[in-house]
């Protein structure tokens, strides 16, 4: 575990679901969702082929990925809720910390942040990317992803404790705010209704299970498939993002001193 941070820092909240709240229970006492399986799952793999040589090595940060981190576990740091899941990284050589108030990092830590699908499930977002901002260097990458559209909203974003859906050009002014300047982006359709209603199903009945069966048995596939056929293509932000979007990844670089610094 890495030590707190003296830094100043925006407040973080834990990643959890609506079941998984509950005032009267600590974060370490609360149920941990990922704790049925001990599998770890590189996700994204085309993703990070278009981040490492842009990184060239350097050291890289990725928020909340329970056990599918997009990085590389053994050369990157992690920070996460779930106590299992950074048992689970740091056995694999992962440098590791659980959410506190502040990210435990000192400023500038950081040539690239990851984020994905994070921000929706925190109340202060936009103190959180302050803090994406804070420990990045300048000219570090950012890549978040993220649900948009308040419209697209169903019974999965509930299940799944989503406290939001910003429309894409909310979200491109949060991030600007933040003190970095957008790349590019791309977007995903939403999935099929029934598909979107069985897996908000299965997650309402037993979050800990269906997390641990996609865990063993749908993504190590779902990963092999994108290593060998998915590819980037990004758009700029001068391109609308469409109303049947439901879920925006983008890259963005931290700016020189902004708010954030």
């Amino acid at each position: 575990m890495l030590p707190a941070s003296s830094e100043p820092g925006a407040a973080v909240r834990e990643l959890q679901t609506p079941n998984e709240r509950d005032d009267a229970v600590s974060a370490t006492s609360a149920p941990d969702h990922w704790s049925g399986s001990r599998h770890v799952v590189q996700v994204r793999p085309h993703v990070w082929n278009w981040l490492a040589p842009r990184v060239s090595g350097g050291s890289v940060l990725e928020i909340g990925p329970g056990l599918r981190p997009t990085a590389p576990v053994a050369t990157s740091t992690f920070i996460d809720a779930s106590p299992h899941a950074i048992d689970r990284l740091s056995a694999r050589g992962g440098r590791t910390a659980q959410v506190g108030e502040s990210l435990p990092f000192p400023d500038r830590s950081f040539d690239a942040v990851l984020a994905f699908e994070v921000v929706e499930h925190v109340e202060d977002d936009t103190g959180l990317l302050g803090e994406m901002a804070r420990v990045s260097r300048q000219g570090a990458l950012l890549l978040l992803s993220t649900p948009v559209h308040a419209s697209m909203w169903s019974p999965l974003d509930d299940a799944c404790g989503h406290v939001r859906r910003d429309e894409p050009d909310v979200l491109f002014q949060k991030i600007r705010a933040a003190g970095f300047e957008i790349g590019g982006h791309t977007w995903t359709p939403a999935a099929s209704r029934l598909l979107t209603r069985i897996r908000a199903w299965a997650l309402t009945r037993n979050r800990r299970l269906s997390t641990a069966f996609v865990q063993i048995l749908i993504f190590p596939f779902h990963a092999a498939y994108q290593r060998m056929f998915a590819k980037l293509s990004w758009s700029s932000t001068a391109v609308g993002v469409p109303p049947e979007a439901d879920d925006i990844m983008l890259w963005a670089t931290r700016a020189g001193d902004g708010p954030a610094a």
